[in-house]
């Protein structure tokens, strides 16, 4: 005599409880009528923005700023900015051009970036 509640694998840790598939649909309304969460709108990016922010993250860590310079960032206005990534914010980038001088860009202005003659992949 077998039931569905015997186990098939013994693991040290919590017991393990399935609910019936009636009231695995009826749990999730429950929770939405006592739900409080509040839902931030996120801004959707295209993927090429969505890759150049991840070569922005990489670029912002210590050692990569050292290592990657200089960097050329192309923007989509036509004009070239040299300097190195500061800080990456959700939708804008702090770039040091020169010594002390910081500039705040969108992240959808940078077209492409440059190291040595090369587009950064």
């Amino acid at each position: 005599m077998h039931s569905f509640n015997d186990p098939l694998l013994f693991i040290k840790g919590p017991p393990v409880f399935h609910l019936p598939p009636k009231e695995r649909m009826e749990a999730p309304n429950e929770l939405q009528d006592e739900s409080t969460s509040i839902y931030e709108i996120q801004k959707s990016f295209s993927t090429k923005t969505l890759a150049i922010m991840d070569k922005l993250n990489f670029l912002a860590k210590p050692f990569q700023r050292k290592v990657y310079r200089p960097l050329v960032f192309h923007l989509k206005t036509g004009v070239s900015v040299q300097g190195e990534v500061e800080k990456v914010e959700e939708d804008t980038v702090t770039l040091l051009v020169g010594t002390e001088e910081l500039i705040t860009y969108p992240v959808e202005e940078i077209e492409r970036i440059v190291w040595r003659g090369s587009i950064l992949k």
